[in-house]
């Protein structure tokens, strides 16, 4: 019976039991420290209680991480869902307002005059508000996380105390499923609205974000004098950013692990018995990678505030750029006769991060009746059954 179970083809085991934590965006760096640290454990989740950061658990498990019979374990996973297209969209990060409120001029530039609150703004801000150039990063940030956590952790099965069934690099058993044409991927456009909208309404949720993302209404033609300023912004309205070119069923990640089918079918079979966890993780192995792999996670990367804001380097600061003094920062403005007119601009860019995504551990194989699991405890039969099938069998 063990013998033609075992070799039975992966398809025809029935799932005996998987558990599945949802993501529906980033996460604190602090979230994901606590979830996704030394171990990423979702077999030790309990349904009522979801980890830091994850908003559903979906399980089969009457108790977390145990079986409540003896099963014939044939095949283990180790899934990730991510987003079935990438893409950054630019726009702008405005102070989130409390009530309803007209939205301001988003444009593709500005410069630090146009933020004026009162006179010579251009971008119609009211006192205590603020705009910042920003991006929009949809699912492309989650197949970096994963590329870092396939080479940081090792995929560790424990069982009792001394018992360890299995010990290399996820990436050689992590699955993330295809979302292109077989054999292809694909790119086109795609609106972002709504993509926009449930980033917002995620931030506001999730992190009382104090800004929320806005999709570019204006691009700028230059600078005028504008009520006697001179070199303030000039713009006209536009819709050529609310579509976006996206990539379906990209993803490095899926590359190093393309060999991987969805279940690792196991070299021998393995029976476990009801009410021990079954003790499978991934074990942290690597620092450098798995640093990486939180900050991609994480929507403040590693600067503390979310949304990010951040220059391209530490010496950077973060405000206002080099003064638009004598030569420094002019530009030609478009009055008549033209006078070049000096430009200073923010240094710093805001960015969200945008989609969901999954990580699922299962189990495949066959459930053992009360009779059949009668039978392996006896001494002589278990001998028997692991000589002739080569099947591992857990300890009561």
């Amino acid at each position: 019976m063990v013998k033609g179970l075992a070799g039975s083809p992966t398809y025809n085991f029935p799932v005996l039991d998987n558990v599945t934590l949802h993501y529906d965006g980033p996460v604190t760096l602090a979230q994901a420290k606590a979830t996704f640290g030394q171990k990423i454990n979702p077999l030790g989740v309990n349904q009522e209680s979801p980890p830091a950061g994850c908003v559903q658990v979906d399980t089969t498990f009457a108790e977390p991480g145990k079986f409540q019979t003896y099963n014939l374990i044939c095949a283990i996973q180790f899934r990730i869902d991510i987003e079935p297209l990438f893409f950054t969209a630019k726009g702008n990060s405005w102070t989130a307002p409390s009530t309803t409120a007209a939205k301001p001029v988003s444009p593709d530039m500005f410069n630090v005059a146009d933020l004026a609150t009162t006179g010579a703004g251009t971008l119609g801000l009211t006192t205590g508000q603020t705009m910042v150039p920003a991006d929009l990063q949809w699912g492309w940030w989650q197949d970096l996380a994963m590329y870092h956590m396939f080479r940081g952790y090792n995929l560790y099965w424990q069982y009792g105390n001394r018992f360890a069934i299995l010990n290399d690099n996820l990436r050689y058993t992590a699955f993330i499923p295809g979302t292109a044409q077989d054999g292809s991927a694909s790119n086109s456009e795609v609106d972002i609205n709504y993509f926009a909208r449930q980033s917002n309404d995620y931030y506001r949720s999730a992190f009382d974000s104090p800004q929320i993302f806005t999709t570019i209404d204006r691009t700028r033609l230059g600078n005028m004098d504008l009520n006697e300023t001179a070199g303030l912004s000039v713009y006209r309205p536009t819709r050529a950013y609310e579509t976006v070119g996206v990539t379906y069923g990209g993803g490095g990640s899926r590359n190093s692990i393309r060999m991987n089918g969805e279940w690792r079918r196991l070299a021998a079979p393995f029976i476990a018995v009801p009410g021990m966890p079954l003790g499978l993780y991934a074990n942290q192995t690597n620092q450098d990678d798995a640093d990486l792999m939180r900050q991609y996670l994480s929507a403040s990367y590693q600067f503390g505030d979310i949304p990010a804001t951040f220059t391209e380097d530490e010496n950077i600061l973060v405000g206002n750029g080099v003064a638009a003094t004598g030569n420094i920062g002019q530009e030609p403005s478009l009055d008549s006769p033209s006078t070049p007119q000096g430009q200073t601009l923010l240094a710093q860019r805001t960015i969200f991060k945008g989609g969901g995504f999954k990580v699922s551990i299962g189990f495949k194989g066959f459930e053992l009746t009360p009779d059949q699991a009668d039978l392996i405890k006896d001494v002589s039969m278990m001998q028997a059954i692991q000589s002739d099938c080569g099947c591992g069998i857990s300890f009561q």
